[in-house]
């Protein structure tokens, strides 16, 4: 079956409102949809589903880079010197876990 034939706007709304695959499918049984238009929604559903979750993954391992560069700067300048320690460990781990956290949405 072609992608275009899908309901784009009742797959958003199941993104939106956090349904589960299970819950997908239970929909679309209860509404009477054939099994093989079942198995393209549910297709379609997963790769929208991770999708969004890798782009979330690189915007936070982008974030967390930006702040480990800034803690560094900061940290190697001593621009306020009573704020070292912050920078240097505070936003630093701040920034690891960031990317971290990103790497783990990104590849999952």
């Amino acid at each position: 079956m072609n992608n275009n034939a899908l309901n784009g706007a009742m797959i958003q709304l199941w993104l939106n409102d956090n349904f589960s695959q299970k819950a997908v499918e239970e929909s679309l049984v209860s509404k009477g949809y054939a099994h093989n238009l079942i198995e393209e929604y549910i297709k379609e559903f997963k790769r929208l589903r991770d999708a969004r979750k890798q782009f979330t993954g690189f915007v936070m391992m982008g974030i967390g880079g930006f702040l480990g560069f800034v803690a560094c700067v900061m940290a190697m300048l001593n621009v306020i010197p009573d704020f070292q320690d912050f920078f240097l460990f505070g936003v630093t781990i701040l920034g690891i876990s960031l990317v971290l956290y990103g790497m783990y949405l990104a590849f999952q």
